[in-house]
């Protein structure tokens, strides 16, 4: 008798992440489905979730865990690594969450309304200093002087008056101080730029907006990055007013 060969293919990588926090969800009351079809896939601890011989075709998975709004992604393989297909899922936890935590919602409707996140404009997570010019490898330093650990793939490089910011991805940390990105800055370089982890929100179809934070406090002023159309706005808010986007 042959001796039968099972090959395991990973087929998609979910990492779950608070976004209010930026720290994994280990919560383990959590569904998945695919177009509408419940999966289970393997549980690998701290929010992470393999797709094993599922196959790479596109769909929406939407994800439903214990203390967050329910999410949905329309997974695109072609925008993925064909190595190892990662999709990061950032959560918002429910407004009458049970975790003890005090959250501010950002919530209303405009129309034509695509995306909508925002930064923090008083909690960066470090500064620029240098550019190596051939690689494009960027230095940072912490103020505070704390070890810097940029974990997430994607955050926002804020501008010198901090009225927008850029988008830049994270290939790897290539020293404690110093980062290489996946791609070229699209804007001009300069030394002392802040770096912000990015707080993602939730829009429905009819342009309906909910952006929601944790509340400890402190200043609550954040520069909410928001796409009309193929049009992309910026808006200083502060979450304590009832403020809406324009």
């Amino acid at each position: 008798m042959a001796a039968s060969v099972i090959r395991a293919k990973l087929d998609l990588l979910v990492m779950l992440y608070d976004t209010t926090t930026g720290a994994t969800v280990d919560e383990r009351n959590v569904l998945f489905t695919r177009d509408g079809v419940p999966i289970r896939p393997e549980s690998r601890g701290a929010g992470i979730y393999v797709f094993v011989n599922t196959g790479r075709e596109d769909f929406l998975m939407r994800v439903e865990v214990y203390g967050y709004e329910r999410y949905e992604v329309r997974v695109r393989y072609e925008e993925l690594d064909d190595g190892l297909p990662t999709c990061n899922v950032f959560l918002m936890p429910s407004e009458n969450t049970p975790r003890g935590r005090n959250t501010l919602s950002f919530s209303g409707t405009l129309p034509f309304l695509k995306k909508i996140e925002a930064v923090n404009l008083n909690k960066t997570l470090c500064l620029t200093t240098d550019m190596n010019k051939r690689t494009g490898d960027i230095s940072l330093f912490q103020p505070s002087g704390g070890r810097m650990q940029l974990d997430e793939s994607i955050y926002g490089l804020l501008s010198a008056d901090k009225k927008s910011y850029e988008r830049i991805e994270v290939e790897k940390m290539i020293t404690p101080q110093s980062v290489r990105l996946k791609r070229p800055l699209e804007g001009a370089f300069a030394p002392n730029l802040p770096i912000a982890r990015i707080v993602y929100g939730i829009v429905h179809d009819d342009g309906e907006y909910l952006l929601r934070v944790c509340d400890d406090g402190e200043d609550t002023r954040y520069l909410v990055r928001y796409e009309v159309g193929d049009e992309v706005r910026f808006q200083v808010v502060d979450l304590k007013d009832q403020e809406v986007l324009q």
